[in-house]
């Protein structure tokens, strides 16, 4: 079971740079500068700090799965608190995916839907993974050995 985390940690954190590097797309995508421009200066602002604290997140979720792997599944308090925080992460974002958002105001382009088919798919591949994690972590899943 760990080398099937540890391939998921990899496949993960890979998504995970994948994801934050087409999160500079989505400004453009969505017309922000074209939305924001209405905002008081305050909201703008406020919204630029919630965007960045979830894309440097994002960035820091891959480093801790690429870099920090060992750690994630060491079967520590630490590191079942960070994979627990993890899992409730993408659970609420998946949860948004389907329930949260009303996306009638996106354009319904091609590509439009399938990168929105692409990210669920990525999120209910992070809930499982981490959900793994959660389980490896506090010992509810064995090491696979036959003892």
């Amino acid at each position: 079971m760990k080398e099937l985390l540890e391939i998921g940690l990899w496949i993960g954190g890979g998504s995970l740079v994948m994801l934050s590097i087409a999160s500079f797309w989505i400004p453009k995508a969505l017309g922000w500068r074209e939305k924001l421009a209405g905002l008081t200066p305050l909201m703008r602002e406020l919204w630029w700090t919630y965007s960045i604290y979830v894309w440097s997140s994002h960035v820091f979720f891959a480093v801790l799965t690429l870099g920090f792997g060992e750690w994630l599944l060491g079967r520590t308090g630490s590191a079942t608190a960070m994979s627990t925080f993890m899992l409730l992460w993408w659970s609420v974002r998946l949860w948004l995916q389907f329930f949260g958002f009303d996306l009638s105001e996106v354009e319904g382009s091609k590509a439009n839907r399938i990168a929105k088919q692409l990210l669920t798919l990525l999120f209910i591949g992070l809930v499982v993974l981490f959900g793994g994690l959660v389980a490896w972590n506090a010992g509810w899943i064995g090491t696979g050995e036959i003892p």
